[in-house]
């Protein structure tokens, strides 16, 4: 069973309440309403063994689980208020991971305006986390789902780190915050999500959600990160399977309405956002890949391994690598 399916199972289960804004799976946080006030609530688990978040700068490690779970907040365009956390340290040398993990978890609750309110505490023999971050409007929810004819594709920082960091135990990925972006660049999206499970799979979603679309991507547009650039040439290995693979970078991927494209452009800082794709209205709907912006497109090829349930990474790899040359040369 896909996480889709499994999902869709468990909701069925539940009664939903006419509080609720959102539908299934049309947002990366849940957007609801007490009284007059509108809110955002999203929660996350990670460890190391599924999320390939890597703790060899544990301070660091504390800032990507806060980003982490904070990105799906910045994808609806709610600013972050408040934040909660179920924190299981690892039995070996407990006190000092506790110390320096909280260390670059405060740091980027600051640095978001974020307050935490509490918790809870286990030990076990690897740290397992758990965010639940709750957040305010200023303005509309921003949704997976879209009526507009067309939007421009626009993707924040650059990509490839998180799926290096899965696949290299040694690299640790830094994710970055995007709240004060998305203050800016709220009034010009009609649709927003994050990466957290890497590139390809945000755009998939976004056609699940959307199913009368067809997004185009150009795969030589979208920023690689210079670790992974330099991992590349080294390893001999194409970037573009880095976009492939479901370890997160936590970018946002925001679908800019066509007229308001200039005055977006404006609001961005140097390489803040870039342009790599197109959602319209189509009958030929569905994801498709472009090596660059002159060359056909080609229909995405679906993955046949899930690494979350076949632990067979080797693979998985090789099956990234393939696809990768069928999309691309």
């Amino acid at each position: 069973m896909d996480e889709f399916t499994a999902i869709r199972a468990m909701a069925a289960a539940f009664t939903r309440s006419p509080a609720q804004q959102n539908a299934l799976f049309e947002s990366d946080a849940e957007v609801f309403s007490i009284g007059s006030n509108r809110l955002a609530i999203t929660t996350d688990e990670f460890c190391e063994e599924e999320d390939g978040f890597r703790s060899s700068n544990i301070e660091q490690l504390g800032w990507n689980l806060v980003a982490a779970t904070l990105s799906d907040l910045a994808a609806t365009g709610a600013d972050p208020a408040f934040f909660l956390q179920v924190l299981g340290l690892p039995e070996k040398d407990s006190d000092r991971f506790g110390i320096e993990l909280t260390r670059g978890i405060s740091a980027a609750l600051r640095a978001s305006n974020c307050f935490m309110l509490g918790g809870d505490t286990s030990c076990g023999e690897h740290w397992r986390y758990v965010g639940t971050a709750i957040g305010t409007f200023s303005g509309e929810p921003l949704f997976r789902s879209t009526n507009a004819e067309r939007l421009l594709l626009y993707a924040t920082g650059s990509f490839g780190d998180g799926n290096l960091s899965a696949l290299n135990p040694d690299y640790q990925a830094k994710f970055e915050l995007h709240h004060d972006f998305m203050r800016r660049a709220r009034p010009f999206l009609g649709l927003g999500m994050d990466s957290s499970d890497g590139l390809r799979n945000t755009l998939v979603t976004l056609c699940m959600v959307n199913p009368g679309g067809r997004i185009t991507v150009n795969a030589d547009a979208v920023p690689i990160h210079p670790d992974v650039a330099t991992f590349c040439r080294a390893a001999g290995m194409p970037p573009q399977g880095f976009l492939l693979g479901s370890g997160g970078e936590y970018e946002l991927v925001v679908g800019v309405y066509p007229e308001h494209q200039t005055a977006f452009n404006n609001i961005c800082q140097n390489g803040e956002a870039t342009c790599i794709g197109s959602i319209e209205k189509s009958h030929q709907h569905g994801l498709f890949w472009q090596k660059t912006d002159s060359s056909a497109a080609k229909p995405d090829i679906p993955m046949r391994i899930d690494p979350r349930f076949q632990k067979d990474r080797r693979a998985y790899v090789a099956e990234i690598i393939e696809i990768t040359h069928r999309l691309f040369g």
